[in-house]
């Protein structure tokens, strides 16, 4: 009698751990409620970052698009050479994303509290580093010719331009007259500049 117990006990057993394994190969119950879960949940965290990205890049280069109208395009195949400077400007560069833009190499990254993107030709020499700030770090002295020229202008938003090799930032200001957008370039001084793209 006890030979059949055991062997019934086993025999169940078996079944288990049968009946377990081929539920995780299928895939069914509450498995694949809880993996269809994971999905939902990491499709959105992509769609989010996609979208973060998007907003991020039309601050950046808004006003400067082809007439085709044809923004950036995302990469993953930039040259050696631009990988390495862009690694020796921005060592604590943290979430990178590479597109590329009017032939040139752009990596947009957290930099502290901003993301940045930087602008790199395709030997490795470095165009620009672009940051959207905030109305109150604009230098006063551009704020205060905009005004004086047209007060009725509303500044809608800036991006800081940091040109290698030279002294003064350069700030991208988009101004809103009369419902009209325009771009305008001004060094730190308050001097409208002409800067391309």
């Amino acid at each position: 009698m006890k030979k059949i117990i055991i062997l019934f006990s086993l025999f169940t057993i078996s079944l288990a751990v049968l009946s377990q394994g081929k539920s995780g190969e299928k895939g069914n119950g509450k498995n694949k409620v809880k993996n269809e879960n994971v999905d939902k949940v990491k499709e959105k965290k992509d769609n989010k970052s996609k979208d973060e990205k998007k907003i991020n890049n039309e601050q950046i280069w808004e006003g400067t698009y082809d007439k085709s109208g044809e923004g950036p395009k995302f990469s993953k195949n930039q040259p050696a050479k631009v990988r390495q400077a862009f690694q020796r400007d921005y060592p604590g560069a943290i979430n990178v994303y590479w597109t590329k833009y009017r032939g040139d190499w752009t990596a947009t990254f957290g930099n502290g509290l901003y993301r940045s993107t930087a602008i790199y030709h395709a030997n490795g020499e470095r165009r620009d580093t672009r940051t959207p700030v905030l109305r109150d770090k604009i230098p006063r002295n551009i704020i205060d010719v905009i005004l004086k020229r047209r007060p009725e202008t509303r500044i809608d938003d800036a991006i800081k331009i940091e040109v290698p090799k030279t002294i003064k930032d350069i700030f991208r200001i988009k101004n809103i007259i009369e419902g009209k957008t325009t771009y305008e370039y001004y060094n730190a001084d308050g001097l409208q500049v002409q800067y391309d793209y």
